[in-house]
């Protein structure tokens, strides 16, 4: 029983179905220039039971490098002695290398009992909890109408809208992607948010990824845009979302949350993810109040370490 480096190609054919794209092997290779190597580990026992991907730079391994989460994928449901057992082994494996060892977690709702599980583990065997972010999501197999799910903020904002003629449509000219990422880099702008994606980047993760460019508008008027990966069968996640700032009379934000709640429930998704509400475990109050107005519901998605660089830490 042991972690063992296996290749790119043969983590692809071991564990080809994660519970979200950032897991996979390509979409860890995507971005391989921002560390100094990307590499792939296997829980050996009678079989390849647990995979692991991180990002190496200097003493530091980081799963994930550059994506919204990373961690644990199994080919199928593991005990918790199994992944007690790897998370100790993974503790001896970091200690033999000198590193320290940075996780962040999908949020439960990816698949509750195994995460409930990871965490367990990775708390009982001596990691370090480095924050917990409250993560928003839209639960689209619940069949309550969306307007019942309003608290009175959303509600309220709601009927403002109510009799607006509004369309929501996926963009596929390169020419209106960059409409609809003008609207987010806009924006970010207004609200001095670092934007961290180029629009060529998101063209290069859309080689590996299906990405959806969606375009709002209200009374014939575009406002509003989003960038929606489908990071799985069953799960779409907002990568990014922005308004016109002249255009905020309309709501354009309130309107945009229905009309891709519509979309994606339409479209069959179980869930539609929006997103971390809060930055190294500190919420923005703000906005979990306005993703609890417009009907979604909070979860949380951690973030763990161990320090491996010195014998006898994190233990």
């Amino acid at each position: 029983m042991a972690w063992v480096e296996i290749t790119a190609d043969e983590y692809a054919r071991h564990f080809a179905n994660p519970v979200a794209c950032y897991l996979k092997a390509d979409f860890n290779m995507l971005n391989a220039e921002k560390v100094d190597k990307v590499r792939f580990f296997a829980f050996e026992d009678k079989g390849l039971r647990v995979g692991l991907a991180v990002g190496e730079k200097c003493d530091e391994w980081r799963s994930p490098y550059s994506a919204p989460f990373g961690g644990f994928v199994c080919p199928q449901m593991q005990t918790i002695a199994c992944l007690n057992t790897a998370v100790r082994e993974l503790k001896e494996l970091a200690l033999s290398q000198k590193k320290l060892l940075r996780i962040t977690l999908p949020p439960f709702f990816y698949d509750r009992m195994f995460y409930s599980k990871v965490v367990s583990a990775l708390l009982q065997n001596g990691f370090k909890q480095s924050y917990a972010n409250l993560n928003y999501a839209f639960d689209l197999a619940d069949g309550t109408p969306y307007e019942k799910r309003l608290h009175y903020m959303g509600a309220r904002n709601y009927k403002q809208f109510a009799g607006c003629e509004c369309s929501f449509t996926q963009e596929t000219s390169e020419e209106q992607r960059r409409v609809v990422y003008g609207f987010i880099q806009k924006h970010y702008e207004a609200k001095g948010y670092p934007l961290w994606m180029r629009f060529e980047d998101l063209l290069k993760t859309a080689e590996i990824v299906p990405i959806d460019f969606c375009l709002l508008r209200v009374d014939g008027v575009a406002v509003a845009s989003t960038i929606i990966y489908k990071v799985s069968e069953k799960i779409a996640q907002m990568i990014y979302w922005g308004a016109d700032q002249s255009a905020l009379d309309k709501r354009p934000l309130n309107v945009i949350a229905r009309e891709m709640f519509r979309h994606y429930q339409e479209q069959g998704f179980d869930y539609l993810d929006l997103g971390p509400a809060a930055s190294d475990g500190i919420a923005s109050e703000g906005l979990c109040t306005f993703k609890e107005s417009v009907g979604c519901f909070a979860d949380l998605k951690y973030a763990f370490e161990f320090d491996g660089t010195h014998a006898g830490m994190g233990a």
